[in-house]
């Protein structure tokens, strides 16, 4: 009588046991699944210029150059996933002797604010498929600034420019959005 009671504990225990695991089974393999309808935004600009090809001046006469600058948030793929952005410029100079000679043309300082720390920050945030104004619309090169010893070096010189951008929500304005971002390095 004993061993058929023990006989019936442990078959009892078994069945359990395999309900147990196939109710564990089922569960672990059960699934459903749902298209992801949430993308991530993309923060893409792209510097844009307008540079036609200069015509030879002679240094003396301050040659004076079209050159507009101007910064786009576009989106390379599908409308409406680029964020809105805040954007800076810093412009550079291949020659920095003949860079001192350069005078910015129609520099626009309403638009954009020049930092101590060297950039143009532009005040409004841009929206996907919009562009800035115009940095400045040309240039010059003043000669009396321009140190005689690099006139042979005037071919070669470049102008260059460099931007970033940060995304704009969650900030008021432009300088809250880079301090956040610069202190975060």
């Amino acid at each position: 009588m004993k061993n058929r009671r023990n006989a019936i504990v442990c078959l009892a225990a078994l069945i359990i046991v395999l309900a147990g695991i196939g109710g564990t089974a089922a569960y672990l393999t059960s699934f459903d699944s749902k298209d992801n309808i949430v993308a991530a935004g993309n923060n893409t600009t792209e510097i844009e210029e307008e540079f036609p090809d200069p015509t030879p001046t002679p240094v003396e006469r301050n040659p004076e150059f079209t050159k507009k600058v101007w910064v786009s948030n576009y989106s390379p793929g599908e409308d409406g996933f680029n964020v809105d952005c805040y954007v800076r410029l810093s412009l550079g100079y291949s020659n920095h002797d003949i860079g001192k000679a350069v005078v910015l043309k129609n520099l626009d300082r309403v638009n954009w604010i020049l930092k101590e720390d060297g950039y143009y920050y532009y005040r409004y945030p841009l929206k996907e498929g919009q562009s800035t104004t115009p940095l400045f619309t040309g240039f010059y090169i003043d000669f009396s600034r321009m140190d005689k010893t690099y006139l042979d070096q005037l071919s070669e010189f470049r102008i260059q420019v460099y931007e970033e951008s940060v995304q704009a929500e969650g900030f008021s304005d432009y300088l809250s959005a880079w301090k956040y971002y610069q202190e975060q390095i």
